[in-house]
């Protein structure tokens, strides 16, 4: 039994974070044991929900304060768990580059005999200088860094400093099951006063200003179709003030409807609610909404940036815009609202690239196969950047 202990210290709940409850809980449980370490005194209810339901799903959930390097105490906390609970593998889950505290993690668990592997989400942020300083020398104790896109593999060894022959990209994935029911989706639709008449935008997601929602808004505004449009807004976040603001005073109020956190089984019902999803973010990895819609087979409005073009085949499973022009959104808002055969067609390239490419099953597949590598030895020597 190879024992795994994925280690977080998020602040909120992201997709960085369902990334690995969902790897943790896919695996072989006849071959592997999965634990979490976690940041003591996180203050985001939301987070300690997703811890309650690790422990639902039988993956022991431990905590230790993590703050460092500026509490340099906390490292024997974190060493002390590694010690008692002799992991195989731990595995560090890093947002962003902003976030090379999470970096020191590694050399703990290197010495406290451990193979390490780091995942890396958001490595085309531009690192601070004294944060990348430190990253890039715990990364010396680092065996395996795993990122999502061939994007993400370039910026993750010329931003971050992680050795190339230790770099693998695997997709992130949703079960296979996410989307097949399109029943309860269309009940959904009815049970939020939409008609087959209407469009409706689907946005999923923590409501930052880089994620894009107020020019979504704005580009719905200036739509040809914004009189048949209607915008379901799933998530909440500091930019949701300004967002709704901006609805209200282009008479959209009436047309917007921001239903706030949602669990997973209700977002899917969401999904299933929708004839598109609209994610205009000028940064991304690989968002797990954009798997999730295209599951649902849902044409899917995204950004032309970093790892997206990689998953959206534009005109194919969607439609890529520069996220920062609200022409181009409105313009692809228009495109879609007025051709349901697109759509259908769209949503339906999308659910088989999903089914080929994007599943759970195979993210985690490829990660058994990652974790048995580096404690047998020989099984994988591709570099995927």
């Amino acid at each position: 039994m190879i024992r795994i202990c994925y280690v977080v210290d998020a602040p909120f709940l992201g997709g960085a974070e369902m990334y690995i409850s969902r790897l943790a809980c896919a695996l072989d449980g006849r071959r592997f044991s999965a634990s979490l370490l976690m940041k003591a005194g996180g203050g985001d209810p939301q987070l300690g929900a997703w811890a309650a339901r690790l422990r639902a799903d039988g993956i022991a959930v431990f905590e230790a304060p993590m703050r460092l390097p500026f509490h340099p105490g906390d490292a024997a906390g974190v060493w002390r768990h590694f010690e008692s609970h002799a992991p195989h593998i731990v595995h560090v889950n890093v947002p962003g580059p902003y976030d090379g505290q999470m970096g020191l993690v590694l050399p703990i668990a290197r010495a406290s005999g451990a193979r390490t592997v780091v995942t890396e989400h958001l490595p085309m942020v531009t690192p601070l200088w004294k944060r990348a300083a430190v990253k890039r020398l715990a990364y010396r104790s680092l065996d395996l860094a795993v990122t999502m896109t061939r994007s993400n593999a370039k910026f993750l060894c010329e931003w971050q400093g992680a050795p190339a022959s230790r770099v693998r990209v695997v997709p992130n994935g949703v079960a296979r099951s996410f989307g097949a029911d399109p029943v309860t989706g269309r009940s959904r639709r009815w049970e939020l006063g939409l008609r087959d008449h209407n469009v409706v935008v689907g946005y999923v997601g923590n409501i930052l200003p880089h994620k894009g929602l107020r020019r979504l808004i704005e580009a719905v505004s200036r739509s040809a179709h914004r009189d048949v449009f209607y915008l379901l807004v799933v998530g909440s976040g500091p930019d949701e003030p300004a967002c709704r603001q901006l609805a209200l005073d282009r008479g959209l109020s009436d047309r917007i409807k921001f239903l706030g956190w949602q669990s997973y089984d209700e977002a899917e019902q969401i999904l299933g609610a929708c004839d598109l999803l609209a994610l205009p973010s000028s940064i991304e990895g690989l968002p797990y909404v954009v798997l999730e819609a295209m599951a649902s087979r849902l044409p899917v409005l995204a950004g032309r940036v970093y790892g997206i073009p990689e998953v959206v085949d534009d005109g194919v499973t969607g439609i890529l815009v520069d996220p920062g022009s609200v022409e181009e959104i409105a313009a692809g808002l228009d495109r879609l609202a007025g051709d349901s055969a697109l759509r259908a067609a769209m949503g339906g390239a999308g659910r088989a690239r999903f089914e080929r490419d994007f599943t759970l099953e195979r993210q985690a597949g490829r990660m058994e196969q990652l974790y048995e590598s580096l404690l047998h030895g020989g099984a994988d020597r591709e570099a995927s950047a």
